[in-house]
């Protein structure tokens, strides 16, 4: 219990260090430009700012447990755990538009 202790303090003397953030900081900072939606290359495509190209960014995940008692002889299952990520760009060139697509996945789905 002492190390916890030990541990708030010192969190708390480095946050009173920081000083109070003023909204005048705020006025300061710059600004990133909003991406704007694509709705010719389709649902969820936005045109990254300073570019012609415009991506999809995708993915999901998958989890799920066995939780029913006696299940087996004593041996539970592990945890089923998938994930997917996708990445599609898509560029209008002089030849027709370009089309890069990237998928990383793993677990059975």
């Amino acid at each position: 219990m002492g190390r916890l202790r030990s541990i708030a303090l010192v969190l708390a003397a480095s946050l009173s260090l920081l000083g109070p953030a003023e909204a005048r900081d705020l006025e300061k900072a710059p600004t990133a430009a909003a991406a704007m939606p694509c709705p010719s290359k389709g649902p969820g495509f936005v045109r990254m700012p300073g570019s012609a190209s415009c991506i999809r960014v995708s993915g999901r995940v998958i989890a799920g447990a066995d939780l029913r008692a006696g299940h087996g002889a004593g041996a539970s299952s592990p945890p089923v755990i998938a994930g997917r990520l996708a990445i599609d760009n898509r560029a209008d060139t002089d030849l027709g538009e370009v089309r890069t697509f990237v998928r990383i996945g793993n677990g059975r789905r």
